[in-house]
């Protein structure tokens, strides 16, 4: 505020000099200039705290979207900015603390009632926590998830609804809905903003709503590349028939089969068609359905013949190559739960996934035997899942002389070996000789069922019996060893 300037008034008289001392004058123009510099200066400071008091609410109105906040703390500073006031010094640090605070995230608790008012009712979810610094596995370093995607399971309908408008206000669109009756879930799939990056939507919706259970939608891929020769003689497979698989109900979870293969005829094959057009080739899980199923008059020697075999074909074919994704991976797991499977066959891999690791415990906990292939990447891998995942067995696999196959991955989770190179096997319109450790997972699993079939001791009796190839005792290239046929079941 200006300051007020006072003015004395005298009466001249005529023929009086008026003229003002030269040091009162300079006084008097001294104090003129100060006081025009006061205004400006008040001035000035008026607008400067209106400007900062505007964008300090302008920060507290979008501290509360996550999306903003993210972008906040990671701008960094620039050179020559003004110094912080004393409350975005205040908002910074708390900000700041949420950053650093421990992501361990638990469930919200379980919804009561049935899934969309029918079926059974929901099941409790496992404990489901956030890792606070989860690194990427090794497939996942090419960023191998759908990338404007997000993945939630919920217990109940109502409860993935009430979760959809939280994450509407993150700008997450509901893209589909199911409900997976089997593993007592419901998995939404949410279309993240254009040009989002997944991973930073998942941390940001994670911190604005961790009770949440929200994942990215990982792609898994086939762990198999098709070459030439094996044979059943490796595992002492009887020909004398199978007789305790005869009636074995087994899930495969892979590509579709050709049904109308010669080696297929008549088998009793059940396919549910999941993934959307293009469907990738049916090469992978016709192989490996005519190991189990496949005529002898065709050249095969199957190892349960008269086994059903329900298969969910879940693969795309992409531009480079088949995958497919996590929710397609659940629906699948939950159709096969509903066909009362008592074993699975998972020839893919993949990153971990905590909603495929939820779903894959809610098998193992109704005694489902689960057995995948332990991956392709080689030597130096990260672990591939759901191999790697405890509980789910892991199959390696060897050549015919009972050498590992050079590109299998190693790890303290490979259970068994099997043969996995050169092995022969139909494909989606003959015959070829195949490699992975896809095709070592249905010689796992035949075994495994065969032994579970005789005996409650299945597990102790499966390591005991298996051939011992690398040091003693179970190791990180061949697990227990390669996997051995039980006497009593042919």
């Amino acid at each position: 505020m200006k300051p007020a300037m006072k003015f004395s008034m005298k009466t001249v008289e005529p023929g009086h000099d008026t003229g003002t001392p030269p040091a009162g004058r300079l006084r008097w123009l001294l104090c003129l200039v100060l006081c025009a510099l006061l205004a400006i200066s008040s001035a000035s400071f008026a607008a400067e705290t209106a400007t900062d008091e505007r964008r300090l609410d302008e920060r507290r109105l979008d501290e509360p979207r996550s999306a903003d906040l993210e972008e906040y703390r990671s701008e960094p500073q620039k050179v020559g900015d003004t110094a912080t006031s004393a409350s975005e010094t205040a908002t910074q640090s708390a900000i700041e603390a949420r950053k650093d605070a421990p992501e361990t995230r638990r469930r919200a608790p379980p919804g009561r009632g049935s899934l969309m008012g029918q079926g059974p009712s929901s099941l409790p979810l496992p404990d489901y926590r956030t890792p606070s610094a989860a690194a990427p596995s090794g497939a996942a370093i090419a960023e191998d998830y759908e990338p404007e995607e997000l993945l939630l399971v919920s217990n109940s309908m109502s409860e993935a609804i009430e979760a959809a408008r939280d994450l509407g206000t993150l700008q997450f669109r509901i893209k589909h809905r199911q409900a997976l009756e089997q593993l007592g879930m419901v998995l939404s799939v949410f279309r993240l903003p254009p040009n989002s990056d997944a991973r930073r939507q998942l941390q940001t919706a994670t911190q604005r709503l961790p009770h949440l259970q929200l994942e990215l939608n990982h792609r898994y891929g086939l762990m198999a590349y098709s070459r030439q020769q094996m044979a059943q003689g490796m595992i002492q497979f009887p020909l004398n028939g199978t007789g305790c698989l005869t009636d074995a109900r087994v899930g495969l979870l892979d590509t579709a089969v050709n049904l109308q293969h010669p080696a297929l005829a008549g088998r009793r094959i059940e396919l549910m068609q999941l993934a959307p057009p293009p469907l990738a080739s049916s090469n992978h899980g016709t192989a490996i359905a005519s190991l189990w199923l496949g005529h002898p008059d065709t050249g095969f020697l199957p190892l349960m013949p008269d086994a059903s075999v329900s298969v969910a074909a879940v693969f795309r074919q992409g531009d480079t190559r088949s995958d497919t994704t996590t929710d397609l991976l659940l629906g699948g797991l939950d159709w096969l739960l509903g066909r009362e499977v008592e074993a699975i066959n998972l020839g893919l891999g993949g990153p971990h996934n905590r909603l495929l690791t939820l779903a894959l415990e809610k098998l193992l906990a109704r005694d489902v035997l689960l057995v995948a292939a332990a991956g392709n990447q080689g030597p130096a891998a990260f672990p591939t899942y759901p191999a790697a995942q405890p509980g789910v067995i892991a199959a390696t696999a060897v050549d015919a002389n009972r050498h590992l196959y050079q590109n299998a991955n190693r790890g303290d989770y490979i259970d068994f070996a099997a043969p996995g190179v050169q092995v022969w096997a139909a494909n989606e319109s003959g015959t070829a000789y195949h490699t992975g450790t896809s095709f070592a997972s249905p010689f796992v699993l035949a075994a495994l069922l065969a032994e579970k079939r005789l005996d409650q001791d299945w597990w102790q009796n499966s390591r005991e019996s298996a051939q011992d190839l690398g040091p003693n005792g179970k190791d990180d290239s061949y697990g227990w060893g390669l996997v051995r046929w039980p006497a009593g079941c042919g």
